[in-house]
């Protein structure tokens, strides 16, 4: 980052002088040697707009009366350019100081509008405070671009860390397996235990692989919209989760969903992690009952579920989306705590949002929208 910082620095910004006359660049140019900057001088209007096709500017000092195309019409003809357009412009005039024409000015998007003869300390700190301003916005994208490069190399890392690491927690648990298979009778209690917390935990080590696998890949993978049938979808993570469902005995309300216009894996695993953390977070002091609705909305669908679980306390409503964040005990409640950030991770991608209501010891509804 400050690497970043430093080599920015070390660019100095642009300004552009535009007046048909020789005498007034000179002088103009005079007044602003002094500031750190890198200065440009054009004679007419058409000048100008080819240095800013060339260059970028961090200000333009732009004078209205020019012969063939005056200040106005430089300035409109910069605001229709895309290469052009935002850069900073002030106006200076020896005769146009009538009101009407700092509206004019204003109107096309000039910050300034200033009159000769040029009081030199004042053009100075006019122009010192956009360069500053350009400076900070050049540190900003530079940062902004190195972070988004960090990022990259984050998720790099962590899939091929992951993906790489499948392999030997595989073997590790198969391994595992075959010995509580094969050895079983010969094993003390205490040797049938240490085996049965191998296995839990490398099981868990796969989970935690798989889904730092899918984080990782949200966003990097190209994805098409399709029409999908959340009624279909459902049914399948229903038939996922149909052992636990049973042995539980919960009580499942799916209302009628929609088949819309989206990303089939979005509403997958969307679905399918507030499903599994509504049968999770239940203590097992009431029928457990899990309830899915959608309804349409003026630009989206608005999905929900809803459970009747152990609720979440809203002191820690900041930690719930953060990754490996986790506000109950392994021991207690089993995951890897990755399952909610990969939503948010996803669906904000996506252009929806989600977000969640509760109350301790009477459930949680988590809702989120899909763009229609």
């Amino acid at each position: 980052m400050k690497q970043a910082t430093s080599e920015l620095q070390e660019t100095k910004p642009n300004i552009l002088i535009v007046d048909d006359r020789r005498e007034n660049l000179l002088a103009t140019e005079k007044v602003l040697k002094y500031l750190d900057v890198v200065i440009f001088k054009a004679s007419s209007g058409n000048e100008a707009l080819s240095l800013m096709l060339r260059h970028q500017f961090a200000l333009v000092l732009l004078d209205v009366q020019m012969p063939e195309m005056d200040g106005f019409e430089t300035a409109m003809l910069m605001q229709e350019h895309e290469q052009m357009r935002g850069t900073p412009i002030i106006f200076v005039t020896a005769i146009s100081k009538e009101e009407k024409y700092a509206t004019q000015a204003a109107e096309i998007g000039a910050v300034d509008y200033i009159f000769k003869p040029i009081n030199p300390e004042i053009l100075r700190s006019k122009v010192k405070v956009y360069l500053d301003l350009y400076v900070q916005h050049q540190q900003i994208l530079k940062l902004n671009e190195h972070l988004r490069q960090s990022n990259e190399e984050l998720e790099r890392f962590a899939y091929i860390c992951s993906h790489d690491m499948q392999e030997p927690v595989r073997m590790m648990n198969g391994y595992a397996e075959m010995v509580v298979g094969r050895y079983d009778a010969l094993l003390d209690e205490d040797g049938k235990k240490y085996l049965q917390f191998i296995a839990s935990n490398a099981k868990h080590l796969q989970k935690m692989i798989r889904d730092i696998l899918h984080f990782s890949r949200v966003g990097r993978e190209a994805a098409e919209k399709e029409t999908v049938n959340c009624q279909e979808v459902i049914r399948e993570i229903l038939n996922e989760f149909a052992g636990e469902i049973a042995e539980k005995k919960v009580e499942v309300i799916c209302g009628d969903l929609p088949t819309i216009e989206t990303y089939p894996t979005l509403i997958h695993v969307l679905l399918q992690n507030l499903m599994g953390n509504a049968l999770k977070f239940h203590d097992g002091s009431t029928i457990p009952k899990v309830e899915i609705k959608a309804e349409k909305q003026a630009n989206d669908w608005l999905f929900s579920v809803r459970d009747n679980g152990i609720g979440i306390d809203l002191r820690y409503k900041d930690k719930v989306f953060a990754i490996f964040q986790r506000l109950h005990r392994r021991e207690d409640y089993p995951g890897t705590g990755i399952g909610l950030s990969t939503c948010k991770k996803f669906i904000e991608l996506y252009g929806g949002k989600i977000w969640f209501e509760s109350a301790l010891g009477k459930g949680t509804v988590f809702y989120f929208t899909i763009p229609q």
